[in-house]
């Protein structure tokens, strides 16, 4: 615990840190895109797979309705931008990322109609609105894959790869090179009808486009030109490393250095003729041509994320300078058991210190494709890791579910429905099957816990949502997880948190890692500084925090937020130099000078 100062210390106190004094309690989201080019910078983002977020008409899947419903949600939680993954026409095989239209809605989620309200009662409330944009592939019950199939002389015939492989001895064709699905398995599947083989980086169904094609790459600018025409605010950019092959198809991959893989896995080669190349920039950069665009006619800034996982950083940061805001950073992602707090903060300081100057940093710690936070790290680091995750500079994305702590549920092979869970078979599929992140939202502790009053849902509901569910949380109180979350989100709006600028104190635990946030562009003299300190280890840990920022010296702080216990420990002043955390606690603190500290 940390260690409570005299009650008659507060009385020389040269700045006012009290708890009133901190939070915003409008109820009003933040990130209104309407004139402000850096509205995406002060928001939160928050992901809706909208298969697993509210269902409006009985059938187990989500919907659009089904969001229009729990609009409300975000605005009680000071979410100020909601993203959309995949709604769109599909036959499903990856559940939405196998796109049949891009520009229309699946009858699963509902009308074109229901999208244009979702927008209208979104933008309402002031929440903006991003959608998935996948370039990479289309689903091969599209139109332009029908009609590339046909033959070599027709208008669609090189919307996709295709190649005529190689000829064996015995009269057969074998795929032009050795080329792996992200899903395991060959890259390319033989098609009877043209009598080529087309390339897929992902499942049979899913053919890649070819960029190498202006038409292709013109009708995927009137895809963003479709919805930017609707209202959407942004766009969350798919697989954008996928997008390029090299030209000279012969060439095979070399092995990778990944040991103890199958030959089928994607892991087993070097990605150098199919990943990263540099043809993408100049694509993404027509699409922010297509921005801009819009950003004249309507005064708004459409932003721009894009996916891509990268090890070494260097293809991440090339991204900033090529036409996206923001290429995500699924650093925090990498977070579980055995990553302290000086692991997560050398995560930070990576992204920090490579991107380029001027640019805005952002941080994740969960979505579709990965296990959640509460899976990788333990239930009890869930409120830590969301302090931490609203408190870094940058802005920040949180996948839904998060704000209860949700956790993930437990499948057989027989369950399954993911598609690479299926693909890597009943031996491996608990390590790479996603469905167990996709599991439908708790909303009450009624039937389906109130995401839809159907029999069964398309997957199961997790078997703890009679206690663990957003209903609960409110009638809980301050030390809910729920309302951990959105205390925090309320005070992301301080001008401290709204800066790219953050200080580490020295010398404190591995296990702990603490900061302070501040803005020296701040009006306000003198500008207030937070310190976050968060205890990612195993071990109870004490530390001295004291930190010199701004030309101060600050020792003493006053209690904002402990995760541990919110009620009773506001307004308390505790000194830096002895800050106790236990393993999976986090405190805010407002830090305070007297005279006598100056520096």
């Amino acid at each position: 615990m940390t260690q409570r100062q005299p009650s008659s210390s507060l009385v020389s106190l040269t700045c006012l840190c009290i708890y009133a004094a901190v939070v915003v309690m409008g109820t009003v989201a933040s990130g209104d895109a309407a004139g402000d080019p850096d509205w995406w910078k002060h928001t939160i983002v928050y992901q809706i797979y909208p298969r697993s977020f509210q269902d409006s008409d009985g059938d187990g899947v989500g919907d659009l309705r089904g969001i229009i419903s729990r609009l409300d949600h975000f605005n009680y939680m000071d979410i100020g931008t909601i993203w959309l993954s995949p709604f769109y026409p599909s036959p499903m095989v990856d559940f939405g990322y196998d796109i049949s239209d891009f520009t229309d809605v699946d009858p699963v989620f509902g009308t074109i109609q229901d999208f244009d309200r979702l927008i209208v009662e979104a933008h309402k409330r002031g929440i903006n609105v991003l959608v998935d944009f996948v370039p990479n592939h289309s689903s091969n019950e599209h139109l332009w894959f029908k009609e590339s199939r046909k033959g070599k002389d027709n208008p669609y015939a090189d919307y996709y790869i295709w190649d005529d492989g190689k000829l064996m001895p015995d009269g057969t064709r074998q795929p032009p090179n050795n080329w792996v699905s992200v899903f395991s398995g060959d890259a390319w599947t033989w098609d009877d009808r043209r009598q080529q083989f087309y390339f897929h980086q992902f499942t049979v169904e899913q053919p890649d486009l070819n960029y190498r094609n202006p038409k292709v790459r013109e009708e995927m600018k009137n895809v963003l030109r479709f919805w930017l025409d609707r209202g959407v605010d942004g766009f969350r950019i798919d697989a954008i490393g996928c997008l390029f092959e090299v030209e000279d198809l012969s060439l095979d991959e070399p092995r990778s250095k990944v040991a103890n893989v199958s030959s089928r896995d994607h892991l087993y080669l070097d990605h150098i003729y199919t990943n990263n190349l540099p043809e993408i920039h100049e694509v993404i950069r027509e699409w922010r041509d297509v921005f801009d665009e819009y950003e004249r006619k309507t005064g708004k800034h459409p932003f721009a994320v894009t996916e891509i996982y990268d090890e070494t950083y260097v293809e991440s940061m090339k991204y900033y300078d090529s036409g996206a805001d923001i290429p995500f950073n699924f650093d925090l992602i990498g977070v579980d058991r055995t990553c302290d707090g000086a692991c997560i903060r050398s995560y930070v300081n990576a992204w920090i210190e490579r991107m380029p100057q001027g640019k805005w940093p952002n941080f994740v710690i969960g979505n579709h494709d990965r296990h959640r936070i509460t899976r990788r790290k333990g239930l009890a680091y869930a409120d830590a890791m969301n302090v931490l995750l609203l408190t870094l500079p940058g802005t920040p994305t949180t996948y839904y579910g998060e704000e209860i702590a949700m956790e993930e549920i437990e499948l057989s092979f027989d369950q399954v429905q993911d598609p690479w869970g299926k693909n890597v078979g009943p031996e491996l599929f608990h390590i790479y099957n996603r469905d167990g992140c996709r599991s439908p939202m708790q909303w009450s502790d009624r039937r389906n816990s109130g995401f839809s009053s159907a029999q069964s849902t398309w997957l199961p509901v997790n078997p703890d949502y009679k206690t663990r569910n957003v209903e609960a949380q409110k009638i809980q109180g301050s030390n809910s997880h729920l309302e951990i979350y959105r205390f925090v989100a309320k005070l992301r709006r301080q001008s401290a948190f709204q800066s790219p600028d953050i200080h580490f104190p020295p010398d404190t635990s591995s296990g702990v890692i603490a900061y302070a946030r501040y803005n020296p562009r701040d009006p306000e003299t003198p500008s207030p500084v937070y310190l976050i300190a968060v205890n990612a280890g195993g071990v109870p840990t004490t530390d001295d925090l004291e930190v010199r920022v701004l030309g101060r010296h600050f020792k003493t702080g006053v209690v904002v937020l402990d995760t541990e216990g919110q009620e009773g420990r506001t307004e308390e002043e505790v000194a830096l130099k002895d800050i106790r955390l236990r393993p999976g606690q986090a405190l805010v603190l407002k830090l305070c000078q007297r005279s006598n500290d100056e520096l």
